[in-house]
């Protein structure tokens, strides 16, 4: 019961213990604490306690009152029914709370998202027992009906569509094979988890002379026939020339007819954020044949689905080709024995900028990086660097950004920890994750005898091993967003509610049927609440929450701000009224982020230019902005070597476990005493990153 008692007293406000960071000693270390189970832990027995805790707060906690109290609930009437409803639930009675039909909640999103679940579920419960309770109770559950999402798409099902699943682990082969097929037939489109993967796709495409179209958030590239000295497809009526293919981000999809559609990763339909993505593709996609790609665990739920369109669902199995191994040796905590060809996986920039300078240093060996917030074109040249032989960079360190997406020639991937911090607690990463990441790893073709997967720290070695060799839990369920004319519906029923807590009671009282959910809406309050108070029309901040930003990043909160000023002004924006680089170059870890921020400002510009296009009109200088960033991030990398100004032991696990948030971590390192002899090199190297500074600022 630990972990119910430590998330009790985080959402009480107290701070959780974090392990100590001081000097380590390898044989003694201690992984950091983690605060959710393992995903083979979470069973029946595990869900009934789960559903024991989260009642008993469900009871007394403020914020649920406060929540019931916005659909005209009072005290009384909550004391009572909640008092009701958790002794149903208690019982076995109500059907959704079972601890069997809890599983798929709480590997989801832990308990945050089981809390909001028992508050939905409590209106479900008062609309069946106590419809007075809530005013108008089923007229908002009507308008709030999210039932059948398989009506949605009219059009889609008149299409005769033939659905094929090709479904293995990492390096099988099975994207190749339906890529194979898309570019065989007379159209087709791909849809990619990641815009690099996207942009991939669409060069090979057009290296092959295929003619190809990219789409994606904040891009639109039409070949260049001419140049590329490809014959288009096609003419329009008005003389324009047509592609056969689309290459695209799966948000992005197009919603025209083809005749081969290819959908990546499937698996993400249940991803708690973009899940919502993968299953509007697979419902809307009109195309004759549709490929999904991914894990054999999305084969059940994808099944359920296509049944309710009356269609049904070929699968193709792959077996992984080239050997996988779970290495029985660690690098038993010491950096010096990682080698040419390893790929370290580290879960934030912070950590990963500390290791690079470790394994640096302990090794001789260069590091290229890898993490969420570069840009995709950083992460493309960062991977180029890491698997050309002669370019002088032998090791990779990187985050799980290198799970999908980037073809690399990887001979060993080390974790250096098996958990990670989610944005509200440290959580083992799962199955699906650990095989995903450590199958990188002896790549086929790639010209590597098979791959190895190991540990930085003994003590993780047994729970790789077991991780790697389970299978992912069987998908119980699809991401569902409700439609912009849903929202608008339901705000006109509450037209003093700003919009950020619109939300929220829309995921309270929202009708979802067993085989989807409703996916993560913070990302979507935080953009509400920063730019509720501009006074832009329900439309408009529909079209703004979906943008394609993180408010935890300051310096994209404020371009986010200015943006949605100006369309609530209708008046133009310029890309330099928005965008202002700073003119010196990052010469920090802590600048470089600014400028990985400033990029992804640049990057919400160019989204809202395709939004937005009368008030966003400077689509190309901004495309100038975004260069000139990449180009300074991409200096900045070489600069990092100077870890501003902290020292760190060449052979040690000081500092490689932390709390932080994933990629969005800073700087801020721990001060450490180091040997006199690793002082004087670093101070050698700081002289000749000097040099290095002043030649490109030259330059």
């Amino acid at each position: 019961m630990r972990y119910f008692e430590e998330e009790n007293n985080k959402q009480a406000g107290s701070t959780m213990p974090r392990p100590s960071r001081g000097p380590a000693k390898p044989p003694s270390f201690k992984p950091e604490l983690v605060s959710a189970p393992l995903e083979s832990d979470i069973d029946e027995a595990y869900a009934r306690k789960a559903r024991a805790e989260r009642l008993e707060r469900f009871l007394t906690n403020d914020e649920v009152f406060h929540r019931c109290a916005c659909f005209g609930i009072d005290r009384n009437q909550f004391d009572t029914w909640s008092a009701k409803f958790v002794d149903a639930a208690s019982k076995n009675k109500i059907e959704r709370l079972k601890p069997a039909n809890l599983l798929s909640v709480l590997a989801r999103g832990g308990m945050e998202t089981f809390d909001d679940f028992i508050v939905n579920q409590f209106f479900a419960y008062l609309a069946k027992e106590a419809p007075d309770v809530v005013k108008n109770t089923k007229f908002l559950r009507e308008i709030t009906d999210l039932r059948f999402p398989n009506e949605w798409s009219p059009d889609a099902r008149k299409v005769q569509r033939r659905i094929i699943m090709h479904v293995g682990p990492t390096n099988s082969g099975k994207t190749h094979n339906a890529l194979q097929r898309m570019r065989a037939s007379k159209s087709g489109i791909y849809c990619s988890p990641l815009r690099l993967l996207a942009h991939e796709v669409y060069s090979r495409l057009l290296a092959d002379g295929i003619p190809c179209v990219l789409i994606t958030g904040e891009d639109r590239r039409m070949p260049d026939f001419a140049e590329l000295g490809i014959e288009p497809s096609g003419y329009t009526v008005t003389g324009r020339p047509i592609s056969k293919m689309v290459s695209c981000t799966v948000e992005m999809a197009p919603n025209v007819h083809c005749h081969v559609a290819v959908i990546d990763e499937i698996q993400m339909i249940a991803d708690r954020s973009r899940g919502w993505a993968w299953t509007y593709a697979l419902l809307n996609m009109r195309a004759d044949e549709i490929h999904l790609c991914g894990e054999p665990s999305a084969v059940p739920l994808v099944k359920r689905i296509c049944a309710s369109l009356d269609e049904e669902v070929e699968v193709h199995e792959y077996s992984r080709l080239g050997k996988l191994e779970v290495s029985p040796d660690s690098l038993e905590g010491k950096w010096s024995n990682v080698q040419k060809g390893d790929c370290v996986v580290a879960f934030s920039r912070k950590d990963i900028f500390h290791i690079k300078s470790m394994i640096e240093e302990a090794t001789g060996l260069r590091c290229a990086v890898i993490y969420g917030g570069l840009p995709p074109e950083t992460r493309a040249e960062q991977a180029r660097l890491f698997n050309d032989p002669d370019s002088g960079y032998d090791v990779l360190v990187a985050s799980d950004a290198v799970g999908m997406g980037i073809n690399l020639t990887i001979n060993r991937v080390v974790f250096t920890t098996l958990s990670k911090w989610d944005g509200n607690m440290t959580r083992p990463i799962s199955v699906s994750q650990t095989r995903q990441i450590g199958g990188r790893a002896g790549r086929h073709n790639s010209g590597v005898d098979g791959g190895k997967v190991t540990t930085l720290v003994a003590s993780d070695i047994k729970n790789l091993d077991k991780t790697m060799g389970l299978q992912p839990h069987q998908l119980r369920v699809a991401g569902l967003k409700p439609p912009a004319e849903v929202i608008e519906v339901f705000s006109r029923q509450f037209p003093k509610v700003p919009f950020s807590q619109l939300w929220s009671m829309f995921r309270d009282i929202a009708n979802v049927s067993d085989d989807y959910f409703l996916c993560n809406f913070r990302d979507q309050e935080a953009i509400a609440s920063a730019i509720g108070h501009l006074g832009l029309s329900i439309k408009d901040m529909y079209q703004f929450i979906y943008a394609p930003i993180n408010c935890r990043d300051e310096i994209v909160k404020d371009c986010l701000v200015v943006c949605a000023t100006a369309v609530a002004r209708k008046t133009e924006c310029k890309a330099a009224s928005a965008i202002r680089l700073p003119r010196s170059k990052p010469k920090s870890r802590k600048q470089l982020l600014a400028f990985e921020q400033w990029h992804r400002a640049i990057t919400m510009y160019l989204w809202l230019t395709f939004h937005f296009p009368e008030t966003f009109t400077q689509y190309d200088e901004a495309l100038v902005l975004k260069s000139q960033c990449e180009d300074i991030i991409k200096a900045g990398l070489l600069l990092s070597d100077s870890p501003d100004k902290t020292k760190h032991s060449s052979d040690s696990l000081e500092n490689t476990h932390n709390t932080e948030s994933g990629d969005t971590s800073g700087s801020g390192e721990n001060k450490s005493k180091e040997p006199k002899e690793y002082v004087m090199r670093l101070e050698a190297k700081l002289e000749s990153l000097n040099k290095l500074r002043k030649m490109i600022e030259i330059s």
